[in-house]
């Protein structure tokens, strides 16, 4: 089955080596660093409500999606032939694909919020070229980005029903609850797939998957069953719990009305911070597989979280950039 499905593969990059670098942007648009600086881009300067709901839904598709990857346990195109160059090095499973789960539920969450229909099919195009771009670039089997579709869709449907149906009311929880609600959550974003990578722990990974893994990438040692972006999830959705909590008071969420001098500003300091804060922290804290590092891993993106909505309330309006 993986033989005849990397024919797509195959078939797409055939077209050329000119089609690497516009696939590599489209791609760019669903990774991790993306991501990191789009959020709070929006949260900062053009929405607070929908950059903050957008961080949550984040966290919350990526915990899942290492969750669904560790069931399905499925190889990438470049672990099975030779045939489908691996144009980039992943170490994870297959099934889903992040980037195409996450494109979902990302640019459709904007899709929902926004009216404009350009902007709208302009996010459709978006979903759809990142989906593409995993294929050129072998990293990932049809079946991949399809089954990663359909996860985003129903993650970004069931929030959407939640915040509608629910959001008054998890709105007049008291901070204790929120915090103990958004706390264990954070528990379970580790502990689910936790529990089937133990599960799992019998399983041995084909050999050929490991040699042509290695082949590509010099050397490095294929290891999917990884729980770290499980912890990346878990610690940034409580960062960005407990700080949206903590400072409620004097968080404006809603439209940014500012002039572009003030939103450079403001995303100049932001971004600092949060650039810092993931370098800097990368640089100091251990980063295996082991439980300090996990413990650590969980600190750096806690910090990252609670970072975002933290400037808004004590730095932007210290300066005075909350307002013209």
């Amino acid at each position: 089955m993986w033989e005849f499905l990397a024919q797509v593969n195959i078939f797409f990059q055939s077209l050329g080596d000119w089609l690497f670098y516009p696939m590599r942007l489209f791609s760019f648009l669903g990774d991790e660093e993306f991501y990191l600086f789009i959020m709070p881009a929006i949260y900062w300067c053009v929405d607070s409500s929908i950059g903050l709901r957008m961080g949550m839904l984040l966290m919350l598709s990526n915990g899942l999606n290492g969750f669904f990857k560790f069931v399905f346990h499925a190889p990438r195109p470049s672990w099975i032939t030779d045939r489908v160059a691996a144009l980039v090095h992943e170490n994870s499973f297959g099934v889903p694909s992040g980037h195409s789960q996450h494109a979902v539920v990302m640019w459709g969450f904007l899709y929902a919020q926004l009216r404009k229909t350009w902007l709208r099919v302009l996010f459709i195009c978006i979903i759809v070229f990142i989906g593409l771009s995993r294929l050129y670039l072998g990293a990932h089997f049809i079946v991949d980005v399809l089954v990663g579709w359909l996860v985003g869709l129903f993650i970004l449907l069931v929030f959407l029903w939640i915040e509608k149906k629910y959001q008054p009311a998890i709105l007049a929880w008291t901070s204790r609850k929120k915090l103990i609600v958004a706390f264990i959550i954070s528990i379970l974003l580790i502990a689910v797939p936790g529990i089937v990578k133990t599960l799992n722990g019998g399983y041995v990974l084909p050999i050929d998957w490991q040699t042509r893994f290695e082949t590509a990438t010099e050397g490095e040692l294929l290891s999917p069953f990884s729980i770290k972006g499980a912890i990346t999830a878990s610690g940034a959705w409580m960062g960005i719990i407990a700080a949206s909590v903590i400072f409620q008071k004097k968080i404006q969420l809603g439209k940014i009305n500012l002039h572009l001098g003030k939103k450079t500003m403001r995303f100049m300091i932001g971004v600092i911070g949060v650039a810092g804060l993931y370098l800097g922290l990368k640089l100091v804290f251990p980063d295996n597989e082991d439980l300090i590092s996990g413990v650590f891993r969980y600190i750096r993106y806690f910090m990252i979280g609670f970072w975002i909505p933290l400037v808004d309330p004590l730095i932007f309006q210290r300066f005075g950039l909350h307002k013209d």
